[in-house]
């Protein structure tokens, strides 16, 4: 097998600044989980652990809300695991889940 060689001036080339996908960066959905779970764990250290949890469970409902609403897997880098339907039950499901523990249980902060 030969090694490929450089696309030669012929090849076509992308329009400058649009990269491979056209629609927002799908790397800012990864950015956007990343950084609440970083908020969720400076609040639950420092403020309490009630608002750390409920900042979790925000974070999770961005999540699947995102993935529920973009159109293609690749636009939801980071978070797209499975099935479209699957990724927004678990993330929505989750969400509930930690809100409602974080809101009933007793003296956690």
């Amino acid at each position: 097998m030969e090694p490929r060689s450089a696309p030669g001036p012929d090849a076509p080339t992308p329009p400058s600044g649009t990269g491979r996908f056209r629609g927002p960066d799908p790397r800012l959905s990864l950015v956007v989980a990343m950084s609440g779970i970083t908020v969720a764990a400076l609040l639950g250290a420092f403020v309490s652990a009630r608002l750390g949890a409920l900042a979790i469970a925000l974070t999770l409902a961005v999540a699947g809300t995102w993935r529920a609403l973009a159109p293609r897997a690749t636009q939801a880098a980071g978070i797209a695991v499975r099935g479209k339907g699957l990724d927004v039950f678990t993330y929505l499901a989750m969400a509930s889940v930690i809100a409602f523990l974080a809101l009933t249980v007793p003296r956690l902060g």
